[in-house]
């Protein structure tokens, strides 16, 4: 084999090379990211927590005579009525909104009508947690430590490029026990 054919083999072979390089490095970002988005998915998905029993599989209803003994009391409790509380970071994303609303409003025009979406955002971290919500240009992230009574450090994020005159709003502060302190407020226009 003469040099011409050896270079062209080994540029041939490095060329191999980086592009078997290039092609774990993009399978190992694909995966990453699928186990990412695995895990936000299991973590937000709580719109059907029971499975729904297929029809086709439901057993058979048992029928049962009713005691014969009169004195019996029923040992079923009527549904309640009240209302689940909703979470304690929903409470605080909401408290904070109102918060921004009513001591800023100039901001009032970008909290009408925000239906959120987001949740638990997964990490690596053991004794801390971190929740994101997003509605209408606004991203509220809050991180606080897993202790009893934490403080949570919270950023609320708008931004509104699509409109004719964008608008940018940066709220940071803490909430404790419902009681919510200001460290930074920006609103720019």
């Amino acid at each position: 084999m003469n040099t011409n054919g050896m270079v062209t083999l080994l540029t041939l072979t490095f060329r191999l090379t980086k592009i078997t390089a290039l092609i774990l490095i993009v399978v190992m970002v694909a995966s990453i990211l699928a186990a990412a988005a695995i895990g936000y998915h299991v973590a937000t998905n709580t719109s059907n927590p029971t499975p729904t029993p297929n029809p086709t599989t439901m057993p058979t209803p048992q029928i049962t005579t009713p005691p014969t003994n009169p004195t019996a009391t029923p040992t079923t409790s009527p549904p309640s009525s009240t209302p689940t509380p909703s979470p304690t970071q929903e409470k605080v994303r909401d408290q904070i909104m109102q918060y921004i609303k009513t001591n800023h409003p100039e901001t009032a025009q970008f909290t009408k009508d925000l239906v959120w979406s987001g949740g638990e955002v997964p990490q690596n971290f053991v004794g801390s947690s971190t929740y994101s919500y997003y509605s209408k240009g606004w991203n509220l992230t809050m991180t606080y430590p897993v202790v009893p009574n934490p403080i949570y450090k919270v950023i609320a994020d708008y931004s509104a490029t699509h409109v004719g005159i964008p608008y940018r709003v940066i709220w940071e502060g803490t909430w404790q026990d419902e009681t919510i302190k200001e460290n930074n407020y920006t609103f720019a226009q």
